[in-house]
């Protein structure tokens, strides 16, 4: 539809000088007068701005239809305040008195704008025929100034350094730029949408710097501040509103905010963790209670340790009834999406630096720090990736400034990440509660780092093993499928070479390679050796055997682990030469991986393999911490290394508990030596043998005559 203001402001000159050229008669009235809408940003707003475009105005209130909207910094005179405040509290009142002295045909008359402003203002906002909304700024002060009008489907913008007082559009030296798209081109064009979106992204509060509340929410605000001459921040609005909650009033949030602030953690109704299957639970979370609320709880893949952490949690923040900050680190972002599902059933929604922009995360950050201004009872938590607290400095700071009334608790989950020098050179020593969590606390090849772990977040209190979980029906009994695979004559003499490098560097089995001066030598050189038996050429061909020979229909709900390491004899990633079988076996698949994971969406194949759509998943370490997938109920091992904490991981992924499974199938495959002969041969079967022992100890099928011991026993007669 085409609108009036090509017709009034044909003759307009691009840019205004105040006070010589005269931008009411000219543009504001003139415009103001044909407009469908009008939206004014000021960081000074007086009354008096209307009294200089009554005309204008007068005509744009004659319309019913006509939308008004103000959005102001508070730096607002108390006079007009009181007049905003007279038009919110006492509506009726301020319209009737209008009609007596105000009204013309039933229409705001231009004279009552002239004479009697702060009246005229009452009885606009008592109407609803002005809108105003207070932008409130993190550090210093809305400022904008611009004047946006609509006729039809066409915009003008007004904008420059007057603000919308009578010295600002009358006295001061002030300069106006006048943007018409219609006449002056693209460049007008895209300035005046720019200006629009920015325009409702601060009224819809979408953007991270400009808080904008409802008028009645801003001169309760204003009205606490009056006698200071700052004007009220985020923090203050925050700050008022959290002492309003913590009364009782239950306040409005600002338009646009949709997630109240974070209150307290509440236990979900229904959560099992006193008796039944998860009653150890309540053994751990007391364990850590009486510890003087430090140490570390060693619960198996499928107990519930992130449940625990939380009921934990919320019991320290119900004794401490004050403010209180949780701060929960995992070593990956698809962690942080599952700690974050869980917090949120225990009421509160969780703060995701990872998932924000600097900025955003920065207001976020503040509004947390008004609510735990408060004297009452408010907590916050937190869920990063150690990655990300060990490189935000800002982060880290926020952290250790917390202020001496707030309860700061820290999580470490699988905390045996937490050992690395990244973290332990930057230890946050703020938290009074410190709570440890994994499967497998011990870094194996690494006393020092579990030392310091231990040093840091107390020692292990509570263990719930895998065959504990099992027992207690938390996880799904599994079958232990063993099968032999040959080294090849090449890589047992890379194996015994690789061996004999680390011996000479000083690594025997004894000392678990503690040396800290020859510790990254050892650590890359014990890395190729495990990646050599990880690579075994002769896998994957046993591994498409062993699929064809089940019936490669029949293959579903399937896992393939498989190396993250580089190969080392060759140059073609285990992940790949896997990938490249299961098609030539016309096998459908899909790879999870770090790639995957790092992008949205991810687990849509995850959700589409539990579906069925996939009869196959392979991964490569992404899945080793955290990721459930219930459904899977057969998993190949490829990548079956000597760190004991992935035997864990790696079985807990399949043995979750799903509706009609009642036994998973975990197929592991033996490295063996082709010749006995040396020490190093020896040494290698010794290895293999120890994780084959550790996987039948909990399976059914250990002592079956066709079961794992039986090939265990074959090959440790043969010592």
């Amino acid at each position: 539809m085409i609108g009036q203001l090509p017709v009034v402001l044909g003759r307009v000159m691009p840019v205004y000088e105040i006070p010589e050229d005269d931008l009411i008669g000219e543009v504001l009235v003139p415009a103001m007068r044909v407009s469908d809408d009008v939206r004014i940003a000021a960081g000074f707003f007086s009354s008096q701005c209307l009294a200089q475009i009554a005309p204008g105005l007068a005509d744009f209130l004659r319309r019913d239809s006509g939308t008004l909207q103000l959005l102001v910094s508070p730096a607002v005179e108390a006079a007009d305040l009181d007049a905003m405040e007279r038009g919110v509290r006492s509506p009726e009142q301020v319209i009737e008195n209008a009609v007596e002295r105000l009204l013309k045909d039933a229409s705001l008359s231009e004279h009552a704008l002239v004479h009697h402003t702060l009246d005229c203002l009452a009885y606009l906002v008592a109407s609803g025929r002005l809108t105003v909304r207070f932008a409130l700024m993190k550090f210093g002060m809305y400022h904008k100034k611009q004047w946006l009008m609509r006729s039809g489907a066409d915009w003008i913008a007004v904008h420059g350094s007057g603000n919308a007082t009578g010295r600002g559009l009358l006295v001061n030296g002030e300069q106006m730029t006048i943007d018409r798209p219609w006449r002056d081109g693209q460049t007008a064009t895209d300035r005046v949408a720019k200006l629009l979106a920015g325009w409702d992204r601060q009224w819809n509060n979408e953007s991270p710097h400009v808080l904008s509340v409802e008028l009645n929410d801003g001169l309760r605000l204003a009205g606490r501040q009056r006698s200071s001459t700052q004007a009220p921040t985020m923090d203050d609005f925050w700050r008022a509103w959290h002492a309003d909650h913590a009364r009782g009033l239950e306040p409005p949030l600002p338009p646009g905010v949709s997630v109240a602030q974070p209150r307290l953690l509440v236990i979900p109704d229904g959560v099992e963790w006193r008796r039944g299957r998860y009653a150890h639970q309540a053994e751990a979370v007391e364990a850590f209670s009486v510890n003087g609320s430090r140490g570390i709880l060693s619960i198996a893949t499928g107990g519930g340790k992130t449940q625990a952490a939380l009921i934990a949690a919320t019991q320290e923040q119900d004794r401490h009834q004050a403010p209180m900050v949780v701060l929960v680190v995992v070593p990956s972002a698809p962690l942080v999406r599952q700690w974050a599902e869980t917090v949120r059933r225990f009421g509160i929604e969780p703060l995701l630096p990872g998932d924000t922009s600097v900025l955003k995360r920065q207001v976020r950050i503040e509004e947390i720090k008004a609510g735990l201004a408060t004297q009452g009872a408010y907590t916050a938590v937190i869920v990063c990736t150690q990655r990300l607290y060990s490189t935000d400095e800002s982060f880290r700071g926020f952290i250790e400034g917390l202020p001496k009334s707030v309860l700061a608790m820290i999580i470490g989950d699988e905390v045996h990440n937490l050992g690395s020098k990244s973290f332990l050179s930057n230890q946050p020593m703020r938290f009074d509660v410190r709570l440890g969590l994994s499967a497998t606390p011990v870094r194996q090849y690494d006393p020092e780092g579990t030392d310091a772990l231990i040093n840091y977040f107390g020692p292990e209190l509570f263990e719930f093993t895998l065959k504990d979980a099992i027992r207690a029906e938390c996880l799904t009994p599994y079958n232990y499928h063993l099968h032999e695979i040959a080294l090849s004559e090449d890589e047992m003499a890379e194996y015994e070479s690789l061996t004999r490098q680390l011996q000479r560097k000083g690594f025997q089995n004894a000392d678990h390679g503690q040396d800290s001066e020859l510790q990254a030598q050892i650590e890359h050189l014990l890395r190729r050796r495990r990646a050599l038996l990880e690579h075994a050429e002769a896998k994957i061909p046993a591994l498409g055997a062993l699929l064809t020979s089940s019936g490669l229909g029949a293959v579903s709900r399937t896992l393939i682990y498989t190396s993250a390491k580089p190969p080392v004899l060759t140059n073609e990633r285990q992940i790949d030469a896997t990938n490249r079988m299961l098609n030539e076996l016309g096998v459908s698949f899909h790879q999870f991986t770090h790639a995957e994971t790092a992008r949205r969406g991810s687990g849509k194949y995850l959700e589409a393999f539990g579906r069925g759509e996939y009869q196959v998943l392979t991964a490569m370490q992404v899945l080793d911490e955290g990721i459930d997938i219930p459904q899977t109920d057969t998993a190949y091992l490829l990548a079956s290394s000597t760190v004991r904490r992935e035997w864990v991981q790696r079985r807990g992924r399949i043995l979750r508990r799903s509706e009609g499974k009642s036994i998973a199938n975990l197929h592991d495959f033996l490295v063996v030596p082709p010749r006995l002969g040396s020490k190093e041969a020896r040494s290698l079967l010794v290895g293999e043998l120890t994780r084959a022992r550790e996987f039948a100890s909990a399976a059914d099928n250990e002592y079956d005559s066709d079961g794992p011991r039986v090939v265990i026993g074959k090959h440790e007669r043969m010592l």
